[in-house]
């Protein structure tokens, strides 16, 4: 009896073995089918994907990261597109869009808002919406990547998005027209050119996939067409700057320059349809350091309309100390146009941000 039971135990831990090696032959197996046969867009791209209705580029690397970067990089060439160009334009036109913040001032669709989303999401080549990739690894390691566009699928999606981008910066050049030099004519046509930027290069990119879109002109022209009509609109705003208590003229410069840098006119004779008032005050103050003297800084300004209305305005203070009051009184005026420079810019762009929403 005991000599069976050994038997049969020497018996089972055979079959045991026989299935462990079984199991880790089929684990192998597909991995080394997949690697046997090439498929045939490794060799002939236009069987697999022809080209009347996919633009397909085949490239290899070490791996598949290299393979397919590169695939995705001779794709970009087929377009013949400045990566840098289309990047810049689809991040302005994205934070374009982010800024409306979903208001109802700018006609800009959820569909267009997950668009220009994806515009900023796709990691190796934005502005190529609609990427599809496949990879092969050859036996001897070499790994295979093609990268393909649909050419009726994204023709389709450019030609909607170019078509509602037409819409939105038609209204926008509308309201400039409605409010004339006035910072929402601005702040319209600067959004309109962000626009216009990325739609640029949405219809050169239509213009590949679907040849016969290159007799189709943009209702609004182009970019710099856009472009012209925002630095008119900017020139036409005039601003009277006054600081009070600005002996020496420094903070009522660092406001001029920020709005001039911007393209707007300052302190120009007329009826000037803004004016920044502002008021400085500078004080020795006394802290019990025997080794330093202080001056305190309070500066308040605001920005009215032609009606007198405050649309904006902002207040800061602080202190700088020196072994003089003379020398801490200038360390006051530099931090005050460090602020102007860096916090009041941020906040007034802000603002005219806000007129989008």
């Amino acid at each position: 009896m005991a000599h069976v039971q050994n038997r049969t135990i020497a018996v089972q831990r055979l079959l045991l073995l026989i299935a462990g090696v079984s199991c880790l032959g089929c684990a192998g197996a597909p991995s080394a089918r997949r690697n046997q046969k090439a498929p045939l867009w490794v060799s002939d791209p236009g069987a697999d994907f022809p080209n009347s209705e996919w633009l397909c580029v085949v490239e290899s690397g070490p791996d598949k990261k290299s393979a397919e970067s590169a695939a995705l990089v001779s794709l970009a060439q087929v377009f013949r597109v400045d990566l840098n160009a289309v990047t810049n334009a689809n991040q302005k036109f994205a934070q374009a869009i982010a800024a409306t913040g979903g208001g109802k001032k700018i006609p800009v669709s959820s569909e267009s808002r997950e668009f220009a989303q994806e515009l900023v999401s796709v990691s190796n080549i934005s502005g190529l919406i609609g990427v599809r990739t496949d990879a092969w690894t050859a036996p001897g390691g070499t790994v295979y990547a093609n990268a393909r566009m649909n050419r009726r699928e994204c023709a389709a999606r450019y030609s909607a998005m170019i078509r509602e981008n037409e819409t939105v910066i038609n209204q926008m050049k509308e309201t400039a027209e409605q409010h004339p030099a006035t910072f929402d004519a601005y702040e319209a046509l600067n959004f309109a050119v962000s626009v216009a930027e990325a739609t640029g290069h949405f219809q050169n990119l239509l213009t590949v996939l679907d040849p016969a879109a290159i007799e189709k002109r943009l209702a609004y022209g182009n970019a710099e067409a856009v472009r012209a009509l925002a630095l008119n609109a900017a020139r036409a705003i005039i601003i009277t700057v006054q600081v009070e208590g600005d002996v020496d003229g420094r903070v009522a410069k660092a406001y001029g320059g920020y709005f001039t840098e911007r393209g707007f006119r300052t302190n120009e004779a007329g009826a000037n349809p803004y004016r920044l008032a502002a008021v400085l005050q500078l004080e020795a103050v006394e802290l019990g350091n025997p080794n330093n003297k202080f001056v305190r800084y309070v500066l308040n300004c605001s920005v009215k309309n032609r009606d007198g209305t405050a649309i904006f305005s902002r207040s800061e203070n602080g202190r700088e100390g020196h072994i003089t009051v003379a020398e801490a009184r200038q360390r006051a005026l530099r931090t005050v146009e460090a602020s102007i420079a860096a916090n009041f810019t941020q906040d007034f762009d802000a603002y005219l941000a806000s007129l989008l929403q």
